[in-house]
Protein backbone atom coordinates (compact mmCIF):
# COMPACT_ATOMS: atom_id res chain seq x y z
CA UNK A 1 0.00 0.00 0.00
CA UNK A 2 1.44 3.39 -0.93
CA UNK A 3 1.62 6.28 1.54
CA UNK A 4 -1.41 8.11 0.13
CA UNK A 5 -3.54 4.98 0.44
CA UNK A 6 -2.17 4.39 3.93
CA UNK A 7 -3.32 7.88 4.94
CA UNK A 8 -6.77 7.35 3.42
CA UNK A 9 -7.18 4.00 5.18
CA UNK A 10 -6.06 5.42 8.53
CA UNK A 11 -8.49 8.31 8.11
CA UNK A 12 -11.32 5.94 7.18
CA UNK A 13 -10.69 3.77 10.22
CA UNK A 14 -10.51 6.72 12.59
CA UNK A 15 -13.64 8.44 11.31
CA UNK A 16 -15.62 5.20 11.35
CA UNK A 17 -14.51 4.47 14.91
CA UNK A 18 -14.35 7.94 16.51
CA UNK A 19 -16.33 10.23 14.23
CA UNK A 20 -15.15 13.05 11.99
CA UNK A 21 -14.81 15.69 14.69
CA UNK A 22 -12.74 13.39 16.91
CA UNK A 23 -10.29 12.61 14.09
CA UNK A 24 -7.84 15.52 13.89
CA UNK A 25 -4.90 15.42 11.52
CA UNK A 26 -2.56 14.63 14.43
CA UNK A 27 -4.48 11.40 15.09
CA UNK A 28 -4.58 10.58 11.39
CA UNK A 29 -0.80 11.05 11.20
CA UNK A 30 -0.23 8.82 14.20
CA UNK A 31 -2.56 6.14 12.86
CA UNK A 32 -0.96 6.31 9.41
CA UNK A 33 2.53 6.10 10.98
CA UNK A 34 3.68 9.32 9.37
CA UNK A 35 4.13 12.96 10.22
CA UNK A 36 1.40 15.54 9.72
CA UNK A 37 3.63 17.19 7.12
CA UNK A 38 3.51 14.01 5.05
CA UNK A 39 -0.28 14.17 4.96
CA UNK A 40 -0.13 17.73 3.65
CA UNK A 41 2.02 16.57 0.73
CA UNK A 42 -0.97 14.58 -0.49
CA UNK A 43 -3.89 16.67 0.78
CA UNK A 44 -3.83 20.46 1.24
CA UNK A 45 -6.40 20.48 4.04
CA UNK A 46 -8.39 18.07 6.17
CA UNK A 47 -11.40 18.93 4.00
CA UNK A 48 -9.48 17.81 0.90
CA UNK A 49 -8.61 14.54 2.65
CA UNK A 50 -12.24 14.01 3.69
CA UNK A 51 -13.53 14.79 0.19
CA UNK A 52 -11.06 12.36 -1.39
CA UNK A 53 -12.04 9.68 1.10
CA UNK A 54 -15.72 10.28 0.32
CA UNK A 55 -15.04 10.13 -3.41
CA UNK A 56 -13.26 6.78 -3.08
CA UNK A 57 -15.98 5.40 -0.82
CA UNK A 58 -18.72 6.37 -3.26
CA UNK A 59 -16.75 5.07 -6.26
CA UNK A 60 -16.48 1.68 -4.56
CA UNK A 61 -20.18 1.74 -3.69
CA UNK A 62 -21.14 2.68 -7.26
CA UNK A 63 -19.03 -0.18 -8.62
CA UNK A 64 -20.53 -2.62 -6.13
CA UNK A 65 -24.10 -1.57 -6.95
CA UNK A 66 -23.59 -1.91 -10.69
CA UNK A 67 -21.77 -5.24 -10.57
CA UNK A 68 -23.43 -7.75 -12.95
CA UNK A 69 -26.04 -5.12 -13.87
CA UNK A 70 -27.74 -5.93 -17.16
CA UNK A 71 -29.59 -3.00 -18.73
CA UNK A 72 -31.49 -5.42 -20.95
CA UNK A 73 -33.01 -7.37 -18.06
CA UNK A 74 -36.54 -6.73 -16.86
CA UNK A 75 -37.17 -3.93 -14.37
CA UNK A 76 -37.55 -6.22 -11.35
CA UNK A 77 -34.30 -8.09 -12.03
CA UNK A 78 -32.45 -4.80 -12.51
CA UNK A 79 -33.97 -3.39 -9.30
CA UNK A 80 -33.02 -6.49 -7.32
CA UNK A 81 -29.49 -6.38 -8.76
CA UNK A 82 -28.74 -2.77 -7.82
CA UNK A 83 -30.47 -2.76 -4.44
CA UNK A 84 -29.23 -6.25 -3.58
CA UNK A 85 -25.66 -5.28 -4.45
CA UNK A 86 -26.00 -2.15 -2.34
CA UNK A 87 -27.27 -4.06 0.70
CA UNK A 88 -24.62 -6.77 0.39
CA UNK A 89 -21.92 -4.10 0.07
CA UNK A 90 -23.14 -2.21 3.13
CA UNK A 91 -23.60 -5.44 5.12
CA UNK A 92 -20.17 -6.78 4.32
CA UNK A 93 -18.38 -3.46 4.90
CA UNK A 94 -19.36 -2.16 8.34
CA UNK A 95 -16.63 0.45 8.32
CA UNK A 96 -17.79 1.84 4.98
CA UNK A 97 -21.39 1.86 6.20
CA UNK A 98 -20.38 3.94 9.23
CA UNK A 99 -18.15 6.14 7.07
CA UNK A 100 -20.88 6.87 4.57
CA UNK A 101 -23.15 8.06 7.36
CA UNK A 102 -20.41 10.23 8.90
CA UNK A 103 -19.15 11.73 5.65
CA UNK A 104 -22.58 12.33 4.12
CA UNK A 105 -23.35 14.62 7.06
CA UNK A 106 -20.04 16.48 6.85
CA UNK A 107 -20.08 20.14 5.78
CA UNK A 108 -16.82 19.40 3.93
CA UNK A 109 -18.87 17.42 1.41
CA UNK A 110 -21.06 19.95 -0.38
CA UNK A 111 -24.19 18.95 -2.32
CA UNK A 112 -22.46 19.51 -5.67
CA UNK A 113 -19.62 17.18 -4.69
CA UNK A 114 -22.07 14.50 -3.48
CA UNK A 115 -24.08 14.76 -6.69
CA UNK A 116 -20.96 14.47 -8.82
CA UNK A 117 -19.70 11.42 -6.92
CA UNK A 118 -23.08 9.67 -7.11
CA UNK A 119 -23.72 10.48 -10.79
CA UNK A 120 -22.87 7.05 -12.33
CA UNK A 121 -25.26 5.23 -10.00
CA UNK A 122 -27.89 7.98 -10.09
CA UNK A 123 -28.07 7.79 -13.89
CA UNK A 124 -28.76 4.05 -13.82
CA UNK A 125 -31.25 4.33 -10.96
CA UNK A 126 -33.12 7.22 -12.60
CA UNK A 127 -33.31 5.34 -15.90
CA UNK A 128 -34.57 2.23 -14.11
CA UNK A 129 -37.19 4.14 -12.12
CA UNK A 130 -38.32 6.13 -15.19
CA UNK A 131 -38.77 2.90 -17.16
CA UNK A 132 -40.60 1.36 -14.21
CA UNK A 133 -42.97 4.32 -14.07
CA UNK A 134 -43.59 4.11 -17.83
CA UNK A 135 -44.52 0.46 -17.37
CA UNK A 136 -46.71 1.48 -14.40
CA UNK A 137 -44.64 -0.69 -12.06
CA UNK A 138 -43.56 2.10 -9.69
CA UNK A 139 -45.43 4.73 -7.73
CA UNK A 140 -45.61 8.17 -9.31
CA UNK A 141 -43.31 9.83 -6.80
CA UNK A 142 -40.09 11.70 -7.51
CA UNK A 143 -37.22 9.37 -8.35
CA UNK A 144 -35.16 10.82 -5.53
CA UNK A 145 -37.90 9.97 -3.01
CA UNK A 146 -38.16 6.36 -4.18
CA UNK A 147 -34.38 5.95 -4.20
CA UNK A 148 -33.86 7.60 -0.81
CA UNK A 149 -36.61 5.55 0.77
CA UNK A 150 -35.21 2.23 -0.42
CA UNK A 151 -31.47 2.89 -0.23
CA UNK A 152 -31.91 4.66 3.11
CA UNK A 153 -33.87 1.76 4.55
CA UNK A 154 -31.28 -0.78 3.46
CA UNK A 155 -28.41 1.34 4.80
CA UNK A 156 -30.19 1.68 8.14
CA UNK A 157 -30.83 -2.04 8.34
CA UNK A 158 -27.19 -2.82 7.48
CA UNK A 159 -26.05 -0.43 10.20
CA UNK A 160 -28.42 -1.96 12.74
CA UNK A 161 -27.25 -5.41 11.72
CA UNK A 162 -23.62 -4.40 12.39
CA UNK A 163 -24.54 -3.12 15.83
CA UNK A 164 -26.48 -6.20 16.91
CA UNK A 165 -24.87 -9.22 18.47
CA UNK A 166 -25.17 -12.28 16.23
CA UNK A 167 -27.30 -14.14 18.78
CA UNK A 168 -29.80 -11.24 19.01
CA UNK A 169 -30.67 -11.18 15.31
CA UNK A 170 -34.13 -12.52 14.51
CA UNK A 171 -34.05 -15.40 12.04
CA UNK A 172 -34.69 -14.54 8.37
CA UNK A 173 -35.25 -10.83 9.01
CA UNK A 174 -31.93 -9.83 7.47
CA UNK A 175 -32.00 -12.20 4.52
CA UNK A 176 -31.31 -10.12 1.46
CA UNK A 177 -34.25 -11.52 -0.52
CA UNK A 178 -36.72 -10.60 2.22
CA UNK A 179 -35.39 -7.05 2.40
CA UNK A 180 -35.45 -6.63 -1.37
CA UNK A 181 -39.03 -7.86 -1.45
CA UNK A 182 -39.93 -5.19 1.11
CA UNK A 183 -38.20 -2.49 -0.95
CA UNK A 184 -39.90 -3.65 -4.13
CA UNK A 185 -43.30 -3.69 -2.43
CA UNK A 186 -42.68 -0.19 -1.05
CA UNK A 187 -42.14 1.37 -4.48
CA UNK A 188 -44.35 -0.69 -6.74
CA UNK A 189 -47.57 0.84 -7.99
Amino acid sequence: MDRREQILQATANLIAECGLQASPMSKVAKSACCGAGTIYRYFETKEDLVRELYKELITQMNQACLQDYDRTACIKVRFYTIWGNFYRHMSSNPRDCALMEQLSASPAICCHFKDEAMEPLRQEVDQLIDEGKQQQLFKELPNETLAMFTFGSLASIAKKQHNMAEQCRPANVYETQNLLNLCWDAVKA
